[in-house]
């Protein structure tokens, strides 16, 4: 909780700044932007360990294997990924490289996920036979 409020706090007062300085300095508002973007992401990343660990907790309590859990986390953070760099890329005026970017990243999650797909086609299969 603490690090969400501490993550909420630089988020806010980054924004701040960067709406004062859109007005003057475009291009310093975008870098400001995305350095505090950065500095909340840096903040959170305590919070993995603990994400991790309740995945492994609740793989263990299913007896699911990680073939099963990975594609997800995968899918997971390329769509984390994706949303970024394409509001990055919003924000810098480049509307079409943020289409590309979420493109990109619409087609590699597609990727990510072919290894769980393939074995929910192979079980569909199994019940069939």
């Amino acid at each position: 909780m603490e690090l969400v409020l501490k993550a909420a706090a630089v988020a806010f007062i980054g924004s701040l700044f960067c709406l004062v300085l859109r007005k003057y300095v475009p291009e310093v508002a975008l870098l400001l932007g995305i350095v505090t973007g950065g500095s909340v992401l840096l903040i959170m990343v305590g919070t993995w360990e603990q994400v991790q660990m309740g995945l492994d907790m609740l793989m263990s309590y299913t007896g699911l294997d990680e073939s099963l859990t990975t594609p997800i986390l995968k899918v997971t953070v390329i769509a984390v990924l994706t949303k970024l760099t394409s509001q990055i890329c919003r924000d810098a005026g480049e509307g079409t490289v943020a289409v590309c970017c979420e493109l990109a990243g619409t087609l590699g999650a597609l990727a990510a996920a072919m290894p769980l797909l393939e074995r929910i086609m192979d079980l569909i299969a199994g019940l069939i036979a």
